[in-house]
């Protein structure tokens, strides 16, 4: 978790006395800015997302290979299922970990 010194209120900056808050997960809490976390890369970031998944299926339909088979990755349907549950359990801890960051900050 980051801790950084936070300026609580304008009677503390006349005194310039500080207090370390928890800042959590939160990065970018007003969203400003154009690299990193911010609102602006993260709508691209979802637009490159929703770009790569069509064309994905636009060459499956082509081709008649599946997404994973055109990377290269063979098996059948064990490999999805692995593939999925390994994501699954990854962003199941993630967000486990991110709520009780945030709850632990407060």
């Amino acid at each position: 978790m980051v801790v950084t010194p936070t300026n609580i209120s304008s009677k503390d900056k006349d005194t310039s006395t500080t207090v370390n808050k928890a800042v959590g997960l939160n990065v970018n809490p007003t969203g400003a800015g154009v690299f990193g976390f911010s609102n602006f890369a993260e709508t691209w970031n979802g637009r490159m997302a929703m770009i790569g998944l069509v064309a994905g299926f636009a060459n499956e339909v082509a081709t008649g290979k599946g997404i994973l088979a055109q990377v290269g990755i063979t098996g059948g349907i064990s490999v999805l299922f692995t593939l999925f549950f390994a994501g699954f359990t990854v962003a199941t801890l993630l967000g486990y970990y991110a709520v009780k960051a945030t709850q632990n900050a407060e």
